[in-house]
Parts: structure tokens; C-alpha cells; sequence
């Protein structure tokens, strides 16, 4: 090969791989509008949805509200004598 067709060589590559840079680019700003869109587009449709209500499960129930306390039996080795 030739110093020309060398040169030549590394231009064209130089050239191709800016023209791949700038396609790219394009593709990524062009996804990243879509997707930009589709997401308002969902939030504008979605925006007057009803929300889930406070609450366990948020199923709209009936809560009953109160304490509780867990107690043991404890069984004594004296108990068992009687």
C-alpha cells in the first residue's frame, strides 16, 4: 500500500466513525423526546385516577382499631402436683 491509499484510509475512517458519533446522537435525542412525551402523555391521563386511601392494604375496609396483649400460660411444676 501506498502513503496515499494510507492516508486516504485514516481520512475515511476519521469521516465514518464522526458520521456514526452523529447518528447516534440523533437516535438517542429522538428516543429521549419519545420517551419524554410518552411520559407525559401517561401522567396527563392518569392525573385524575383515584389515589388509595390511608390504611393497611389500602383496600378501603373497615379498621377496627384497638390494643392487644399476648398472654402466656405458664405452667408450674408445683401446679401439677394438685
Amino acid at each position: 500500500m501506498t502513503l496515499l491509499q494510507r492516508i486516504a484510509g485514516a481520512v475515511v475512517g476519521v469521516v465514518l466513525f464522526v458520521l456514526a458519533l452523529v447518528f447516534a446522537s440523533v437516535i438517542l435525542a429522538v428516543a429521549g423526546a419519545i420517551a419524554l412525551l410518552v411520559g407525559a402523555w401517561l401522567w396527563w391521563r392518569t392525573r385524575n385516577l383515584p389515589r388509595p386511601g390511608p390504611g393497611p392494604g389500602s383496600g378501603g375496609g373497615t379498621v377496627i382499631e384497638g390494643e392487644y396483649r399476648v398472654e402466656r400460660e405458664v405452667r408450674r411444676i408445683d401446679d401439677d402436683a394438685r
